[in-house]
């Protein structure tokens, strides 16, 4: 598969933004998900997982890099994030390098092999695993809160030089809306982090 095809199978430029194709990605990959769409999902979801994959090798290729964006600014202190509504960096937990890279993507600096088994670890402390691919690597967990919908959580894995980044998709299964993706992540990275910790103490 070249970078055209699946850009086309993506639906986004092959110059597109990185954000825009893991926007894309994840819409497509919620779309053609095997729990919605039988045996045809499954294939269509193989081919979404290899276009990502492709644009994502594409995008280390300079003809195809996208602007560089400006320097991060300084992480807020606790009291300005919570006035600009945004939580504030969690401290680093031993025995678990976990990071939260934006709303909806976590980096475990650990190989994916790894990060999987702990993701999954964390993910049966949220709700219950309905869905996993491991050549994907690729799972869904249901999960269920207090005054709010069954929600699908979907977790995919994307290897990288220095660790792995769990990209986050969530979306209610009921006809009422669920919380949003933030606030679904923001729970499953907590029961990461106790998990972390639980480990950590029982050393």
């Amino acid at each position: 598969m070249d970078v055209g095809e699946a850009a086309r199978i993506l639906d986004v430029a092959p110059q597109a933004p990185w954000d825009d194709v893991r926007r894309a990605y994840r819409l497509a990959i919620g779309i053609h998900h095997p729990d919605r769409m039988g045996a045809t999902g499954d294939q269509q979801a193989v081919r979404i997982i290899e276009a990502f994959r492709v644009l994502e090798r594409a995008r280390l290729d300079p003809r195809f890099a996208p602007p560089r964006p400006p320097p991060p600014r300084p992480d807020p202190s606790p009291d300005v994030a919570k006035a600009a509504g945004r939580r504030p960096p969690a401290p680093p937990v031993d025995g678990l390098a976990l990071t939260r890279i934006d709303d909806d993507t976590l980096r475990i600096d650990a190989p994916a092999d790894e990060a999987f088994r702990w993701l999954i670890e964390g993910a049966h402390e949220l709700g219950n695993i309905t869905y996993l691919d491991r050549s994907g690597p690729i799972f869904e967990v249901l999960c269920r809160f207090v005054d709010a919908p069954a929600t699908s959580l979907l977790v995919t894995l994307q290897g990288r030089a220095d660790g792995t980044d769990a990209l986050c998709s969530a979306e209610s299964i009921e006809a009422r809306q669920g919380p949003p993706t933030v606030l679904v992540v923001d729970a499953y990275e907590a029961a990461l982090r106790d998990l972390a910790g639980g480990r950590t103490a029982g050393i």
